[in-house]
Order: C-alpha cells, then structure tokens, then sequence
C-alpha cells in the first residue's frame, strides 16, 4: 500500500509553489515524478531533505518527463523559469 498524489500544474512567471510538506523528521521516502508540456518550461524541481542531506534540484524542459526515488524528503516544490506560464503534471508516491 502506498499514499498517491497527482495534481496539474500552471505556474506563472517566476512563480514557485509547494506540493509536499513532512510533518516531522527523518521524512518520507518516494517516488517522485515531474511532467513539463511541450512548448513550456523549463521547471525546476526542488527537494529539500532532512538530517543535512543536500537539497536535490533539476531542471525540466518543456515536453519532459523525469522521476526520482529519494528519501529523507522534508519538502517539495516547483519553480517555473521560463518566460510565460508553464503547465504539466507532479505526483509523488510514498510507500507506506
């Protein structure tokens, strides 16, 4: 059994939002996915994370899709650094 979250995203310029926030620490492990549409983006994906593990980020151009599996996460957010309004898809799957 897993705890499921997927949402659509539109970020304005230079907007960032946050998606996920752990309560308390060491924070959860998961799964998490980043989709950018075609003629968008780039997005950046921010993972900060506990116990003084470095923050993981990545860049993802317009018609991408990464995942990363990654523990320790504290929080995640997204952060549109293109020109104009960025749209795609976030999920994150956490193993219970």
């Amino acid at each position: 059994m897993s705890l499921g979250f997927f949402t659509f995203y539109t970020l304005d310029v230079g907007v960032g939002q946050g998606y996920y926030s752990a309560v308390d620490p060491p924070g959860a492990t998961g799964l998490v996915t980043l989709s950018t549409d075609s003629l968008t983006g780039p997005v950046r994906l921010v993972i900060t994370r506990y116990n003084g593990l470095p923050p993981f980020e990545l860049d993802v151009n317009g018609g991408l899709e990464y995942g990363v599996s990654i523990n320790q996460i504290q929080t995640i957010g997204l952060l549109n650094l293109s020109g104009a309004s960025a749209t795609g898809s976030f999920s994150i799957s956490i193993p219970e």
